[in-house]
């Protein structure tokens, strides 16, 4: 089928070009993810880990980094290293 009406032939481009763009907007959309079946984590449950163990054990309180970092520089000593066992 021949278009010759100028008109209708540009009508007919851009509907196909609209209807292409719409084609690959539907074909490369993210569908949803499926529910978990893990169960929800419940605050206090896990426990402190070995690293803010030892801290505590070390320092009295579990400190941050910073907060040993001054220390440290206040006593002249170096700064203790922590790492997970493991």
């Amino acid at each position: 089928m021949k278009i010759t009406n100028k008109k209708y032939a540009l009508t007919a481009a851009l509907q196909a070009g609209a209807a292409h763009d719409f084609a690959l907007f539907k074909s490369r959309r993210q569908f949803k993810r499926e529910a978990s079946e893990k169960k929800p984590y419940k605050p206090g449950s896990i426990g402190p880990s070995i690293i803010a163990t030892a801290i505590k054990k070390e320092f009295g309180s579990i400190l941050s980094r910073s907060e040993r970092k001054m220390l440290a520089r206040a006593y002249k000593k170096p700064l203790q290293k922590f790492y997970a066992q493991g």
